[in-house]
């Protein structure tokens, strides 16, 4: 577990002059660790992923979205959050990429515009096209209606069998037996056996979106991710458990039958704590 540091250790200032040569990555670098504050915990505050924060201190300004306005925004609010000046982190931003001035040319070629006698004979055309197709359906209409040309009823006659008395009688319609399938009822399955008794759970009740990350005994990481609100996740492993969480007064905790307490273990919205 980290402690906060004394703000006066955080003031790292800002050399004026290396505004014209250097890019702001490694002063926010060497101010957040001068706080010993993780990449994690910074990404926490700012809302931003961690992979965007080891981005920008190291001046990889191709995996961050692209904009001038997004980018002088991340540095002004990380500049702020390490309690640095934020101008001359900025300028070196304008170093690294003036505004450029938008190049407007008068177009050469300007077009004719169309006589309006030209533009009334195309509008006149698609309605002269759509009065002579209306005309034909509407005298193919007529003729079929005083010509008579309907389909006439179709008589089904009713299927009889003739007695040796000459009368007819009811066909009765043949027996149809439907036979059920016989349902196939799966086989029990043998209950699991009782978990080994150095192997422990763990149990997250998420009312807020946070990241978990949790390593066993053998430092191997057994779950690591992103949850949503109302979500539950369930790590079972042998401890110690290592355990990092992010936006932890939104989790609950629950090891094995007992419930942990997060709130004497919080620093800057993130949890670190290890469970025996």
């Amino acid at each position: 577990m980290h402690e906060e540091p004394q703000e006066a250790a955080a003031e790292l200032p800002v050399p004026q002059e290396a505004a014209a040569a250097q890019l702001p990555g490694r002063f926010l670098r060497a101010a957040r660790e001068a706080r010993s504050l993780s990449v994690f915990e910074v990404a926490q505050s700012l809302k931003f992923s961690p992979r965007q924060i080891e981005a920008l201190e190291a001046d990889d300004f191709a995996v961050l979205p692209p904009g001038a306005t997004f980018q002088r925004g991340f540095v002004r609010g990380y500049a702020k959050l390490l309690k640095l000046d934020p101008e001359p982190l900025l300028a070196m931003l304008d170093v690294r990429a003036p505004v450029a001035l938008p190049d407007v040319r008068e177009p050469q070629n300007m077009g004719v515009a169309a006589t309006p006698v030209a533009a009334g004979r195309r509008s006149s055309t698609p309605m002269l096209l759509g009065s002579a197709v209306l005309a034909v359906v509407a005298a193919a209409l007529a003729v079929w209606h005083f010509l008579g040309l309907q389909p006439a009823p179709m008589a089904t006659k009713p299927s009889t069998d003739v007695t040796a008395n000459g009368e007819a009688a009811a066909v009765r319609p043949p027996d149809i037996r439907i036979e059920e399938a016989p349902v196939a009822v799966p086989p029990a399955q043998a209950p699991a056996g009782p978990p080994s008794a150095d192997m422990h759970q763990l149990v997250f009740e998420f009312q807020d979106k946070s990241w978990v990350e949790v390593r066993d005994a053998s430092q191997r990481i057994i779950f690591s991710g992103e949850n949503l609100p109302g979500s539950r996740q369930v790590v079972a492993g042998k401890p110690p458990f290592q355990l990092v969480i992010g936006n932890a007064a939104k989790v609950n905790l629950q090891y094995d039958d007992s419930r942990v307490d997060l709130t004497p273990h919080i620093r800057a919205e993130v949890a670190r704590l290890t469970l025996e």
